[in-house]
């Protein structure tokens, strides 16, 4: 199972359009409920008060997606277009170029910026997840995380006060084994079993007698 480590099922559809067109296709004008997405999305991120109050009529076709700059033919990259100057560099000094104010600018924007402040789950907190298209029933306004298997991520994750993190006996640890190998002298995997359950509650802990064994047979 491959690891979305830290991207949420909002970035995860981004990500499905960014890459669902030919190469040979883009440049991708995005309209209608992708367009709609994607603005939401830069709403929901950092660029909320930089680039989003520029941003250029919908006929002037504000975001697209075209080749990356890497070799990969699967590298993509976000374009957004904006009337100048640019919010980042006007106040740069005389150095870095803003553009004169009303241009038709372009700049490239990170695809995990968007819905980087969404409040819902984690690809790796929803059981299948990683294998399922979350575009379009993630945009859906009547979606909820209610709707959806909430599991333990392979990776620590704070509580932060989200509904679907608080504390759940159902929900146990992903036991992430480091390798395996014997002990000089010993007989056993000599890895921890970080399995929790009643009759083990101290996950991934060793007692005072498993410690001095452990140091014997070394």
């Amino acid at each position: 199972m491959p690891v979305w480590q830290n991207v949420n099922l909002k970035q995860k559809a981004i990500f499905e359009i960014i890459q669902r067109e030919p190469v040979e296709t883009l440049p991708y004008y995005l309209n209608d409920e992708e367009l709609d997405f994607f603005v939401r999305g830069l709403s929901m991120g950092p660029h909320a008060k930089t680039y989003l109050p520029q941003i250029v009529e919908r006929e002037k076709r504000p975001i697209y997606i075209c080749r990356g700059y890497a070799p990969p033919t699967y590298s993509r990259v976000v374009k957004l277009r904006y009337y100048g100057p640019d919010p980042l560099l006007k106040d740069a000094g005389s150095n870095w170029s803003a553009g004169e104010p009303g241009e038709l600018l372009e700049v490239v924007i990170g695809w995990r910026w968007l819905y980087a402040y969404w409040d819902g789950p984690l690809v790796d907190e929803v059981d299948g997840a990683w294998n399922e298209k979350q575009w379009p029933s993630i945009a859906n306004p009547s979606w909820s995380w209610t709707s959806v298997k909430i599991v333990t991520p392979p990776y620590y994750v704070p509580e932060d006060g989200r509904p679907w993190r608080a504390s759940n006996p159902a929900l146990l640890p992903v036991s992430v084994p480091k390798g395996k190998g014997r002990g000089k002298g010993g007989s056993g995997s000599g890895m921890l079993d970080t399995t929790a359950s009643e009759a083990n509650p101290k996950v991934g802990c060793r007692t005072e007698d498993e410690w001095s064994q452990n140091k014997n047979n070394r």
